[in-house]
């Protein structure tokens, strides 16, 4: 039976000969709790503690902060489930134009295998419209946790295929230790004396947002963004014409998702990309050795290369694999 409550959330108790045994719940602290009287309802603000206190049960090799939950999290999507008064589930799906991303869904360990997720998964889709038609784990249409299933979440992965999700690829994040760091040579000079690695101006703007455009055009939007922060995007300059641009923070422009898992500054490069015409000189990997450099001189002792599949390209600059992921997708019907 299916009644509504005040708040538009869905409340859901099945009956008598249908009804779950309680399960454990609570009751390794002494607590009975009734997972077949819960109420599925929207996310609201007041939420967040404790969304992070289940975030903490449920993801203890993960830990976040508040503000990066805040800014990664929202979504059209966001549903919480409660039981007995607890807050036990979360997931956040978010979309643009025809696709859809899951962005996290958290299942209390003690209340797991109840039957939960799988509601949680049903229910959110249905928030983002009928045209949505394929839903990706972990990333895809916009700021993420994971680009995809962690390697370290077998479980979850379990879930996700059992719900309709087929595997994509796989890609990582990597790590470098950039403390004093200095471009090799063969690198720089691979790439000649004719081009030039510079921090863009503000007259380049146009040019740097054309290129992504022609060749990029999924990093346009991040990249207009990126030119309003002085010093963060990287040109490489042939002649007049830029012919290849890489985004590049520092520890006091980078907001690192994971702080708590690596010790050390952090920086990052991003978004490296070559115009064709101008590939296969080695362009693409002094870019990313200057960026490296700069990102050195800023304090960072640690430079992150978040979601690639190239890990022997990187391994030329000491980049190693960190974590490594699943990317996935499900059909929405």
């Amino acid at each position: 039976m299916y009644a509504r409550t005040r708040d538009m959330g869905l409340r859901i108790t099945l009956p008598g000969p249908y009804r779950r045994r309680p399960t454990v719940g609570d009751m390794a602290r002494g607590r009975l709790r009734r997972l077949d009287e819960r109420e599925l309802r929207p996310y609201r603000a007041d939420d967040e503690p404790a969304v992070l206190a289940l975030w903490a049960r449920a993801l203890p090799r993960w830990p976040v902060s508040a503000a990066a939950f805040r800014a990664r999290a929202c979504g059209a999507g966001q549903l919480v489930m409660v039981v007995s008064g607890a807050l036990v589930g979360y997931i956040s799906v978010a979309r643009a134009d025809t696709g859809a991303q899951l962005t996290v869904i958290l299942i209390d360990p003690a209340c797991r295998r109840a039957g939960l997720a799988s509601e949680l998964l049903a229910q959110a889709p249905r928030n983002l419209g009928g045209d949505v038609r394929s839903l990706s784990a972990g990333s895809g249409v916009g700021r993420y946790f994971w680009p995809g299933v962690p390697e370290d979440a077998p479980d979850g992965w379990a879930f996700l295929q059992a719900h309709g999700f087929e595997p994509t690829g796989g890609v990582a994040d990597l790590l470098a230790d950039i403390t004093r760091f200095r471009a090799p040579t063969w690198v720089l000079s691979r790439a000649g004396d004719g081009v030039r690695f510079e921090l863009a101006a503000e007259g380049d703007a146009s040019d740097v947002v054309a290129l992504q455009e022609r060749h990029f055009p999924d990093w346009k939007t991040a990249y207009e963004h990126q030119l309003t922060l002085p010093g963060t995007v990287l040109v490489a300059r042939a002649g007049r014409q830029i012919v290849g641009t890489c985004t590049v923070e520092g520890p006091a422009e980078h907001d690192f998702l994971w702080p708590a898992l690596v010790p050390g500054s952090v920086g990052a490069f991003g978004c490296v990309g070559v115009d064709p015409a101008a590939r296969r000189h080695g362009i693409g990997l002094a870019m990313v050795a200057r960026a490296c450099e700069l990102l050195s001189a800023r304090g960072a002792e640690v430079c992150y290369c978040a979601y690639t599949h190239l890990e022997d390209w990187y391994g030329q600059l000491g980049f190693t694999r960190w974590r490594g992921y699943t990317t996935a997708s499900a059909p929405l019907h």
